[in-house]
């Protein structure tokens, strides 16, 4: 009888080799199953950013509003008082700018020309203010130009 042509010898090897399929099988949904996985978590992160974005936006906005509404402030003096500078990004400001507007009727940036690509991330953390009014808006002014039709 020769080694390899046995019934049991063909049994162990049929055995082996689908056990080693198996497990080639299991690394293979294993590993299809981590890329799934960080690209499922890098769009919850992405989510959750835009979430977190759009939450504090909406509180400044709501501060404003609530500013404007009770005659306490307004402008940009009411936009600091809310909290603008707590923003991240010139895109967040820039929304919030937008919404504020919506609400109240109003641009409270209107004094100041920033239509033209200006940072206003980098506008916002030049303003210097107190509970009472904004103490370099001169120098906002002379930066930044007065808008022609206000």
């Amino acid at each position: 009888m020769a080694i390899g042509r046995s019934p049991y010898n063909r049994w162990v090897l049929e055995i082996a080799l689908t056990i080693v399929g198996g497990l080639i099988l299991l690394v293979l949904t294993y590993f299809v199953g981590v890329r799934r996985g960080k690209r499922y978590r890098e769009e919850d992160r992405v989510a959750a950013a835009e979430h977190d974005a759009d939450h504090r936006i909406d509180r400044v906005v709501q501060r404003y509003v609530l500013l404007v509404r009770t005659n306490q402030t307004g402008a940009l003096h009411g936009l600091l008082v809310a909290g603008v500078k707590n923003l991240r990004s010139s895109d967040e400001i820039r929304l919030a700018r937008e919404r504020a507007t919506a609400q109240t009727g109003n641009d409270p940036l209107r004094e100041y020309s920033l239509d033209g690509g200006v940072n206003l991330k980098e506008f916002v953390e030049a303003c210097d203010f107190d509970n009472v009014s904004l103490k370099n808006d001169r120098d906002l002014l002379a930066r930044y130009g007065k808008r022609r039709d206000a």
